[in-house]
C-alpha cells in the first residue's frame, strides 16, 4: 500500500479509537515509549495487610485498575515506619508503573525527624492525589473530671505533671499532635509514648494514663461502650464517626487542624500524561458509591483534591511539623 493511502487509512483508525484509550496515546505522545498501561502496576503500601491503609488500598486499587484494563497489585512494605517503602517508590523506574501509597507520615513527618531518610519528599516524587484524612479524637478517661478541650486544658494547669497523654510513638501524628496542643494552649501535658495504638487504649481504659490522641476509627468502639469519653475533633469538621463530639475550633481552640492524610505520590520524572491519568480514574474511584459506603467504615474523610493544590499541601505539612519538632526538641532512635 502507498504511503499516501496509509496515511487517511492511520487517521480514520485513529478517529475511530474509543474515548477510554485517550490517555494511552497521550502517554506515548509524552515519552513513555509504550502504550500505558500494558502491564501489572504496583501500589506499594507502607502497612501491613489488614489495617485501614491496607483496605483502602485494596478497595480504591481494583476499581482503578478496571478503569486502566490492568491488575493493580497492592504490595506491603512495612517497616522502619513506612520508610522503607518511601525509598523503594522514589528510587523506581519513573514510568507509571510503581505508584506509592504515601502519606504524612513519611512525607511531611519523617523530614524533620531524620535528617538521612535516603529520599527528599519533594525533590523525588510527584504526589498525584490527596485521597482520604484520618481525623484525630482527643479521649479520655471517664473518671477524668473534665467533659471537653478547655475544661481539659484548665484541669492540667491547675494540676501541673498529674495529665499524662499516650502516643503511639515518638515522633507519630499522636504524639506530635499533643505537642501541638501543648504549644497552642500551654497545657502541661506528661507524654508517655507506646508501641502502637493498642496498649495505649489498654492503658486509657485501666487509667495508666489519663489522655491520648487517636484516630475516630480506633476511638469508636470505646466511646460507644463509655469506656473512653471524645472530648475535641481535630479537623475542620466533625467526624460521621464521631458526630456528636465537637471540633477544637468549636471549642475555641485554633490552630489544631490535624488529620493524618493518605495519597498517591509517584517517582519524579514519571510522564505528566500518566500522573493526569492516575489522578482522574483514583478521583472517579472516589465517587463510587460502593466505595464511599466502604470507606465511610473506616473512619476517612475523602480529600480526592490532585495536582498543585495537594503539592502545596505537601510542602506547607512538612514545613508545620518540621518546625514543631524543631522547637519541642523531639528526636527519635
Amino acid at each position: 500500500m502507498k504511503s499516501s493511502l496509509r496515511r487517511p487509512l492511520a487517521l480514520a483508525l485513529a478517529l475511530s479509537l474509543p474515548m477510554g484509550l485517550s490517555g494511552t496515546h497521550d502517554a506515548v505522545a509524552q515519552g513513555t515509549g509504550a502504550a500505558w498501561p500494558t502491564k501489572t502496576i504496583r501500589l506499594v503500601v507502607p502497612f501491613t495487610p489488614g489495617g485501614s491503609q491496607d483496605v483502602l488500598a485494596r478497595v480504591l486499587g481494583q476499581k482503578v485498575g478496571d478503569a486502566l484494563g490492568q491488575r493493580l497489585l497492592v504490595d506491603n512494605r512495612p517497616g522502619a515506619g513506612g520508610l522503607i517503602a518511601a525509598q523503594e517508590s522514589s528510587r523506581a523506574n519513573p514510568d507509571g508503573y510503581t505508584l506509592f501509597l504515601s502519606s504524612g507520615a513519611q512525607i511531611a513527618i519523617a523530614p524533620g525527624l531524620r535528617p538521612n531518610l535516603g529520599y527528599d519528599p519533594i525533590r523525588d516524587f510527584v504526589h498525584v492525589i490527596h485521597l482520604v484524612d484520618l481525623p484525630l479524637v482527643l479521649i479520655a478517661h471517664p473518671g477524668l473530671p473534665v467533659s471537653g478541650v478547655k475544661e481539659l486544658v484548665a484541669y492540667a494547669k491547675a494540676n501541673p505533671g498529674k495529665v499524662s497523654t499516650a502516643s503511639t510513638g515518638t515522633g507519630t501524628y499522636t504524639h506530635l499532635t499533643t505537642e501541638l496542643m501543648k504549644s497552642i494552649t500551654g497545657a502541661p501535658l506528661t507524654h508517655v509514648p507506646y508501641k502502637g495504638a493498642a496498649p495505649a487504649l489498654n492503658d486509657l481504659v485501666g487509667r495508666q494514663v489519663e489522655t491520648m490522641f487517636t484516630t475516630t476509627a480506633s476511638a469508636q468502639p470505646f466511646t460507644s461502650t463509655q469506656r473512653v469519653k471524645a472530648l475535641g475533633i481535630t479537623a475542620p469538621r466533625r467526624s460521621a464517626m464521631l458526630p456528636e463530639v465537637p471540633t477544637f475550633g468549636e471549642q475555641g481552640v485554633s490552630g489544631l487542624n490535624v488529620s493524618s492524610w493518605i495519597g498517591i505520590s509517584v517517582p519524579a520524572k514519571t510522564p505528566q500524561a500518566v500522573v493526569e491519568r492516575l489522578a482522574r480514574e483514583f478521583a472517579r474511584a472516589l465517587e463510587a458509591p460502593d466505595v464511599r459506603e466502604r470507606l465511610a467504615t473506616l473512619g476517612v474523610e475523602i480529600a480526592s483534591v490532585s495536582g498543585e493544590p495537594f503539592a502545596k499541601m505537601v510542602r506547607e505539612d512538612q514545613a508545620r511539623w518540621s518546625r514543631l519538632i524543631k522547637s519541642a526538641g523531639i528526636k527519635v532512635e
